[in-house]
C-alpha cells in the first residue's frame, strides 16, 4: 500500500497591515543581528563570549569550540526566564530557528511570554524546520525503494535519512559541542499554529518568505522553511 501525504496550503496573501511603532526583538538571534533590531540570544555559547571571553577564547586555540559568531551587541538572557521588557512594550518579535529548541511546556510558556511583551497589534513571526517536509522526504525514499523487487530495494538510503534525524537533529552531540543547540521538539503547520492560538495570538496564519507586517523583517530572516506569524488583539491579557 502505498502512503501519500498531500500537501496543503494555507499561506495567506502578502500581508499589508504593519506592526506599530517601537522595540523589534530578533530572539535567539545567534550569529543574525539586524540594525535597528534588540539581538537577544539565550544559547550557552552566547553566555560565555559575554560572560567568560578570555575563557571562550582559551578553548578555541585549545580547538574544543569553533571561533565564535556572536556579535559583541548581543543581549544575553536565557529564553526559559520572564522575557525582560514590559508589558504591552515590543512591536515585534522574530524568532529564526529557534522554538525546536525547546521542550514543549518551554515553548508554551515563552510564546506566552512574547505575547505579554508585544504592544496590541505587535507581531510575532517564528520560523522553524518543518518537520512534514523532512518526513515527507522520508515516505519519499521509502515508496520508491518499496516499489522495486526485493533484490534491488536499498535500505542504506533510508538508514542515511533516519540517521540525519538522529546525528544532526534530535540527538545531543557529546562534550562542548552541542553548547545545548538541539532540537527538542519537532513541529508541523498545525502544531505551531496551535501554539500561537492557546497564547492568545489573532489573525494566526502560515506566511512566506519575509512576506510579513514587519517592516524590515528582510534584515534577520534567512530560512524559508514553517513560518507563521500572528499578532495581539487590542486590549488583551496574556493567558497563564
Amino acid at each position: 500500500m502505498s502512503i501519500v501525504v498531500e500537501p496543503v496550503n494555507r499561506r495567506l496573501p502578502a500581508a499589508a497591515a504593519t506592526v506599530p511603532e517601537g522595540p523589534r526583538v530578533n530572539l535567539g538571534c545567534g550569529p543574525v543581528f539586524g540594525e535597528n533590531w534588540i539581538n537577544v540570544d539565550g544559547s550557552r555559547r552566547a553566555r560565555l563570549v559575554s560572560r567568560a571571553p578570555r575563557l571562550d577564547r582559551l578553548l578555541v586555540r585549545l580547538g574544543l569550540l569553533r571561533p565564535s559568531t556572536f556579535h559583541p551587541g548581543v543581549v544575553y538572557h536565557d529564553l526559559r526566564r520572564p522575557l525582560p521588557w514590559k508589558t504591552n512594550s515590543v512591536a515585534a518579535i522574530y524568532a529564526g530557528e529557534v522554538w525546536e529548541h525547546f521542550e514543549y511546556p518551554d515553548a508554551v510558556r515563552v510564546t506566552c511570554e512574547c505575547h505579554r511583551v508585544l504592544m496590541p497589534g505587535g507581531a510575532l513571526r517564528l520560523c522553524v524546520p518543518d518537520g512534514v517536509e523532512f518526513w515527507e522526504r522520508y515516505l519519499s525514499i521509502f515508496i520508491e525503494e518499496q516499489a522495486k523487487d526485493r533484490a534491488h530495494q536499498d535500505a542504506a538510503r533510508l538508514r542515511a535519512h533516519v540517521q540525519m534525524y538522529f546525528d544532526d537533529i534530535c540527538t545531543r552531540p557529546p562534550g562542548l559541542r552541542s553548547f545545548g543547540h538541539y532540537h527538542k521538539w519537532q513541529y508541523d503547520e498545525v502544531q505551531l499554529m496551535d501554539l500561537f492560538t492557546r497564547c492568545g495570538f489573532e489573525e494566526v496564519a502560515r506566511r512566506a518568505f519575509r512576506d510579513s507586517r514587519i517592516p524590515d523583517i528582510g534584515a534577520i530572516e534567512r530560512s524559508d522553511f514553517l513560518i507563521v506569524e500572528g499578532i495581539k488583539g487590542a486590549e488583551q491579557t496574556s493567558p497563564r
